[in-house]
């Protein structure tokens, strides 16, 4: 879920030329070169390489962790015969989205024969080559995907901090979060200021990732054990659809780890192929979401959160399972963290092409940002302690950005003006994917907000005591 791709150069040489050309300032030919037969993926040498095994199990674990448990209540908002379908056809937008953005990249690095460039720069290439009504927007591209991107991690950080609120107030019986989140906060200083490096956060989010396969075994003995026949429904209505869109954004897209992944593997053409990364990546996630979710939905009916707050509390692996997914996600809290403190380093670090900050002034700032992060995290689940709406709230707002609309606008660019297939296909293809993305981000925003108020009112209720 991480949202993050290391700038890792800005200048380059291409292929075959003496020349060195700036990312930051370069455009992309005015004609689209045709007879090069220049592939970047036969040209990159990553520096940290990851074999084909591991590409696979990044992505796949990215998206069967927590978010998992969030899928009952996804098909019981949606309703049982709308809930699958959304889900399986919100999973193949995606897979096909992600399957553009790295079309959209390996092609303005084909045009420039360099052999990558990341998504913030990429971005800004391909918007500035296409109509001038958008050029405002590509000039200040990589701003504005850096902005969503930490601003989708403060997001999925926020969740992590009200999901393990949660469930310590569930072990403990409190009936508020505020005790939770006074014990928590103390322990989540502690471990961001111990992983600061990469390769710690690994191991630990490793084991965490042990630690939610443990949980989620437990979770799935008591939806088959306590499988009794509930009454489902089968109607729902267009909020529920933006909300339940929005939580399978949050929970499916993983658009940092794809780049990632892209940027390391080693046999990079087995990312997009037929049963490559992305395809097995994605679409097999999308489906155990679909059995998970519908069986979750048919054990424990409707639910307002997840899973886990409608196991049996009288059961001991009930406890377990919180306690399990409790550690889990409180040990992967620092690899939430990372990207948007990296983000913010680059940002100021690449601001001002004139002026380099020192790297005493950038670990100033990272000592900062650190526990800054932190609270800001803890803020957000003070004033908001749901995590269904907010979960849905982050997936419109930033997710719809990052997966749905900057991808199909790039794709509409670069194709400007005379390659868009056969009577405009790729025209009213990315245009109803903007559409689409933009509807989720103004109105799912929306209605998330009003569910979030909603939620409020009812907690400062005088007819509330405390059980929220």
């Amino acid at each position: 879920m991480a949202a993050f791709e290391q700038v890792s150069r800005l200048t380059f040489q291409p292929h075959q030329t003496d020349n060195t050309i700036d990312i930051r300032r370069t455009r992309l030919p005015s004609l689209r070169p045709e007879d090069s037969d220049y592939n970047p993926k036969d040209h990159r040498s990553p520096t940290h390489n990851i074999k084909l095994w591991m590409a696979y199990f990044n992505l796949l674990r990215s998206m069967c962790t927590a978010g998992m448990l969030g899928m009952p209540l996804v098909i019981s908002q949606a309703g049982i015969i709308v809930g699958p379908i959304l889900t399986v056809l919100t999973g193949l937008l995606i897979n096909y989205v992600h399957h553009l953005l790295l079309e959209c990249l390996n092609e303005i690095a084909r045009q420039l024969q360099i052999p990558y460039i990341s998504y913030r720069y990429g971005f800004r290439l391909a918007v500035l080559h296409g109509p001038p009504a958008f050029h405002f927007i590509g000039k200040h591209g990589p701003t504005i995907i850096a902005v969503f991107m930490i601003a989708s991690q403060l997001g999925i950080c926020s969740v992590f901090v009200i999901f393990t609120c949660d469930c310590l107030r569930d072990i403990m019986d409190w009936q508020s979060s505020q005790p939770s989140l006074m014990c928590l906060v103390f322990p989540y200083f502690v471990l961001e200021f111990f992983m600061k490096d990469l390769s710690i956060i690994s191991y630990v989010a490793m084991f965490g990732n042990f630690l939610n396969l443990m949980g989620i075994i437990f979770v799935f003995e008591h939806i088959v054990t306590n499988y009794d026949g509930e009454e489902v429904q089968t109607d729902t209505d267009t909020g529920s659809v933006l909300f339940c869109f929005g939580t399978l954004l949050f929970n499916l897209s993983a658009i940092g780890v794809t780049l990632s992944i892209d940027k390391s593997l080693k046999q990079a053409k087995r990312m997009t192929s037929r049963f490559g990364v992305l395809n097995v990546g994605i679409l097999g996630p999308t489906i155990i979401s679909v059995i998970f979710g519908t069986m979750g939905y048919m054990t424990f009916g409707t639910m307002e959160e997840n899973i886990l707050r409608s196991l049996p509390y009288d059961e001991t692996t009930s406890m377990a399972a919180i306690g399990l997914y409790l550690v889990a996600v409180g040990f992967a809290y620092p690899l939430q963290c990372y990207p948007a403190i990296a983000t913010i380093i680059e940002v100021i670090k690449y601001h001002d092409q004139l002026t380099t900050p020192t790297d005493m002034t950038l670990r100033m700032i990272e000592t900062v940002a650190r526990p800054l992060f932190v609270v800001m995290s803890f803020i957000i689940c003070y004033i908001v302690p749901f995590q269904a709406p907010f979960v849905a709230f982050v997936g419109n707002l930033c997710t719809s950005v990052l997966a749905l609309i900057c991808p199909a606008l790039m794709d509409m660019c670069i194709r400007y003006p005379y390659y868009y297939g056969r009577n405009n296909f790729h025209l009213y293809k990315d245009l109803f994917i903007i559409i689409l993305g933009l509807t989720s981000m103004i109105f799912g925003v929306i209605f998330s907000v009003y569910l979030i108020r909603i939620r409020l009112l009812s907690k400062y209720s005088p007819n509330n005591y405390g059980f929220y």
